[in-house]
């Protein structure tokens, strides 16, 4: 069961909150959280939910029932306040495609085919599940060969979309829509090479005016080390440019982008190589100020104690670096500098090829996950490295998809926390990470889920303002939602 109606762009370009990390330096120090549980949810019969968020005095979750479509709310103690069906939303022929909380209102995003004919809509609700304003946002025709198979991005304030056309290779059909004023902002074709999904793609992300970056990736091999490069497409109403972001000195494993809506600015960060692309030598950091010169580019490598940290033994005698190293988030600092969040997973296929290997329900494999450390590494606005911090942990799970691993970010002014399942069992033990603005931190027990009929799935966690955030958990076909206060 998801609780995110999302695909291949979602997930690679990992969407994160609109809090931005302030340079205060406070002490980490032990806080005090409350914990609100709701009641269990039969999801046997569910395609779908969605966290909603906070609007006015209530928490609203959105849930897919196949035939229908319904919103439920909840009040500050977690206890179902109301349920209403979305009776203006046709049962068949339609697959929700995100549905986005805003201030004051939240959409419903879905497209529907019917006889043949594929659209795209949007409507939107008030904080009582009242339809106030709904749009047809594009007629895709008649196409009997290549359905539209759609994909969503969201700005960062989640005022803004694309939904993106992925179903050929060569051509993307992408439309720009606000839905803060239920206007189209820019309907283009964008024209890719047959390789393009395959082996160029790296970043995509989305301003909250409009514009649409893409990011592909050339030559990221040895042999041609000298033309290797960054290529930024940026699609916006007036017009689009395109930029080249050179990378002739390392290899690189990993990267994201997003852009810096304060300053106005698009920002990347990943990890570099020397010689070999399984293993990470240090991490760069790009910044490009559309239409104002040459990006620029900075290089910094991981010191001896750091990879001897991560690699639980001395090194200062090799250089090989860091495996299993993937970029998880990038924070923004109002100052234009970023801390990227790194963490060190990777999965092991079991099956007849291995020594060990055996084989489940008759032809399926098994597949073992792996979610240990966090890298925790903040650059100023030139590059340079502010500080470091490695925070231990230690995951393992199988045949899961990995869906209780992996940590949830929190975002405070005056520090980060990073909220975690120390194992991944029925009954676990809940922990936290505080880290304030100098790398200082605590490490501190949340909760705990014995006997309690809990899972929580941090990843995929909601912060719904500077002091709480949502939690979901699924256990054994049931939901229930779990309200922390910081």
């Amino acid at each position: 069961m998801k609780n995110v109606y999302s695909g291949y762009f979602h997930s690679l370009t990992k969407v994160v909150s609109t809090v931005v990390f302030l340079l205060a330096l406070a002490a980490p120090g032990m806080g005090q959280s409350t914990v609100h549980i709701s009641e269990p949810l039969a999801l046997r019969n569910d395609f779908g939910y969605e966290l909603i968020g906070r609007l006015r005095d209530r928490i609203l979750l959105f849930r897919d029932k196949f035939d229908e479509f319904e919103i439920q709310a909840f009040d500050n103690q977690m206890r179902l306040s109301w349920n209403r069906k979305l009776e203006d939303i046709d049962k068949n022929g339609i697959q929700i495609l995100a549905v986005i909380g805003g201030r004051n209102d939240f959409s419903v995003v879905y497209k529907r085919r019917k006889r043949g004919i594929t659209t795209l809509h949007v409507h939107k609700y008030d904080p009582g599940a009242n339809l106030i304003d709904s749009m047809t946002v594009k007629n895709y025709g008649e196409r009997m060969f290549s359905p539209p198979a759609l994909e969503i991005l969201q700005s960062e304030d989640r005022s803004c979309l694309v939904a993106m056309n992925t179903a050929e290779r060569t051509r993307m059909e992408s439309i720009c829509f606000r839905l803060d004023k239920m206007q189209v902002l820019w309907d283009k074709v964008i024209m890719l090479n047959d390789n393009f999904f395959d082996a160029n793609l790296r970043s995509m992300t989305l301003a909250n005016n409009g514009d649409f970056f893409m990011i592909t990736e050339l030559n990221n091999r040895r042999s041609k080390l000298e033309s290797h490069e960054y290529q930024v497409l940026q699609v916006r109403e007036s017009g689009d440019q395109s930029y080249k972001v050179p990378l002739p000195d390392f290899l690189t494993t990993d990267v994201q982008f997003r852009y810096d809506n304060l300053n106005r600015q698009l920002v990347g960060a990943g990890l570099y190589s020397d010689k070999n692309r399984d293993r990470a030598n240090g991490v760069f950091f790009v910044r490009l100020v559309p239409g104002r010169g040459a990006p620029f580019l900075h290089y910094e490598e991981f010191n001896d104690k750091v990879i001897s940290i991560l690699r639980r033994k001395d090194v200062s005698d090799d250089n090989k670096g860091i495996t299993d190293a993937n970029i998880q988030q990038l924070v923004l600092r109002r100052d234009g500098g970023v801390m990227v969040v790194i963490e060190r997973y990777h999965e092991i296929q079991r099956g007849s090829g291995a020594s060990r290997g055996f084989w489940r329900d008759g032809m399926r494999l098994v597949l073992d996950y792996y979610y240990d450390d966090l890298l925790l590494m903040t650059l100023n606005p030139d590059g340079e490295l502010h500080w470091t911090t490695v925070l231990h942990k230690k995951q393992y799970s199988q045949d899961d998809e990995a869906t209780f691993s992996s940590y949830f970010l929190m975002l405070k002014e005056e520090n980060i926390h990073f909220m975690f399942n120390d194992e991944i069992k029925y009954e676990n033990t809940c922990s936290e990470y505080v880290v304030n603005a100098a790398g200082d931190f605590d490490r501190n027990s949340l909760m705990n889920t014995f006997g309690q009929s809990l899972r929580l799935r941090f990843r995929d966690a909601l912060q719904l303002n500077s002091s709480e955030c949502l939690v979901p958990s699924e256990f054994r076909n049931k939901l229930r939602l779990v309200l922390l206060k910081i």
